[in-house]
Formats: C-alpha cells, sequence, structure tokens
C-alpha cells in the first residue's frame, strides 16, 4: 500500500511542492533565520524540566535542534525537506517525514515537548487540524506544545525570491480554537504577523 506522501506526490500537492523549493538556496535560508526565535526556544526550552524529550516537527535545517540540545534536552527532529534533513543531522538525529504522517513514525505518548515553528504554514486548514490531533496524541499527558503559523497575507500561492510556495493564514482565535479543540489547554497566544500558540496537552 502506497503511503500517503506518494500518492500526495504523484498528484499536484501544494505541500510537496512548496517545501521543495527550500532545497536550492538551503545555505542561504539557513544563515537568513539562524539568528531567530532564540528567545522563544528559550522559553520554551524553560518550560520543560532537562533532561526532556523534545520533537522538533519541521526542523528545517537544524537551527533549534542545536539550541535545544544547548539547554540541556534531547531532541529528535523530523522534516519533508530531504536537503533540511541532512543539514540537521549534524545536530540532532533526524528523519525525513510528511507531518501530515508525523501520528504514525513514533508511539503514542513519546514526547515531553513538541515544537513546531512555522512548519504548518504550508497545510490546508483541514490538514494542520488533522496534525494538532496527531500532536497531541505523541505527547505525554502535561507535554507542551509551541505552535506558530501565519496570520497576515492571504492563503494561496506566493511567488517569492527563492522559489513558490502555498501558505494558509489563520485568524489567531480560530487558530487558538483549533489547538485546544485537538485536545489542548491554552498558555498563551502572542499575536503578530505570526500567531503563536503555547500549550499544554491535558491527562
Amino acid at each position: 500500500m502506497k503511503s500517503r506522501t506518494t500518492s500526495r506526490r504523484r498528484q499536484s500537492d501544494p505541500v510537496a511542492e512548496s517545501v521543495a523549493a527550500y532545497s536550492g538556496h538551503a545555505d542561504d535560508y539557513a544563515a537568513v533565520h539562524a539568528p531567530k526565535m532564540a528567545d522563544r526556544v528559550e522559553r520554551f526550552a524553560g518550560s520543560l524540566p532537562a533532561p526532556s524529550l523534545i520533537l522538533d516537527a519541521g526542523c528545517g535545517p537544524g537551527r533549534d535542534l542545536a539550541r535545544f540540545r544547548r539547554h540541556g534536552h534531547v531532541v529528535r527532529g523530523v522534516d519533508l525537506n530531504p536537503v533540511f534533513v541532512a543539514m540537521a543531522n549534524a545536530h540532532a538525529p533526524t528523519s525525513e517525514c510528511d507531518l501530515r504522517e508525523v501520528g504514525s513514525r513514533f508511539p503514542a505518548g513519546t514526547f515531553d515537548g513538541i515544537w513546531a515553528s512555522a512548519s504548518l504554514v504550508h497545510l490546508d486548514v483541514v490538514d494542520a487540524v488533522d496534525v494538532l490531533g496527531q500532536f497531541a496524541g505523541l505527547l505525554r499527558p502535561r507535554g507542551r506544545l509551541y505552535v506558530c503559523l501565519s496570520a497576515t497575507g492571504r492563503t494561496g500561492w506566493l511567488d517569492e525570491p527563492d522559489g513558490r510556495r502555498w501558505y494558509t493564514v489563520w485568524d489567531p482565535d480560530e487558530f487558538a480554537a483549533a489547538v485546544a479543540g485537538a485536545g489542548f489547554t491554552i498558555d498563551g497566544v502572542d499575536r503578530g504577523p505570526y500567531v503563536e500558540v503555547w500549550a499544554t496537552r491535558g491527562g
């Protein structure tokens, strides 16, 4: 039986097309984004006792894998882009994975925390909601979640200097409600160009 990822890639799949666009400029992407999000990583790392097991879901080239390790945590990465996976493996064990299938890659209740920084931006609403539910299943009771995605602009294709990508833009309140509906208690919502949700798994 073919996986969902394989089947989708043979058809028109905005997620696969969008993620593939990063491959030709992976080093530039890593350099541009290297200084970003350090304060959020520190905040998330501090919300968990060290060492905790954290999944960086959509880890890109591995910037935050290295940061979480410096904070004393054990971390694993997954990303759909094979170039990013190769780069991220220099920082922590990372495997190629479509987030739409992440729940099948690890046993239920494996992780103490899941970090999903801008990794759901290319998913449509239905898939994003489904992935949030998969995150809940992968977390232990009282496990922590950080997730952020686009809250400005418009949903659809965007031609950027380094490629063409699909983005889904969310209303912050609707996204926070989707996270809560997936089985999480909302600890905080930060609003801006990206809506950032900090949450705890129930149970």
